[in-house]
């Protein structure tokens, strides 16, 4: 279905709303549609500092699936951590 029939349908619903506010709610079903099935993915970089676990991460990240460092993968941590560091 293309954007023009998507707004004609919602037009029949909806006959007050105009097509750029039309366009803006099918835009914003699509990032909704592609966040809950995860179908996209990207990559992210950051610097890293010696000595510091914990990283803040952007809001728009949903799941990580790996971690490399330097061109190495890191593997996940299984079990629990040895030592508490709330750095």
């Amino acid at each position: 279905m293309t954007q023009k029939q998507l707004i004609e349908t919602v037009r029949q619903h909806h006959p007050n709303l105009g097509e750029t506010q039309i366009r803006i709610f099918l835009n914003k079903a699509l990032d909704e549609f592609c966040r809950k099935t995860k179908m996209l993915e990207t990559m992210y970089n950051f610097d890293t500092v010696a000595d510091q676990r914990f990283y803040e991460l952007s809001d728009d990240i949903i799941e990580i699936k790996s971690v490399d460092y330097d061109g190495y993968q890191i593997p996940r941590l299984v079990g629990r951590i040895e030592k508490t560091d709330v750095s």
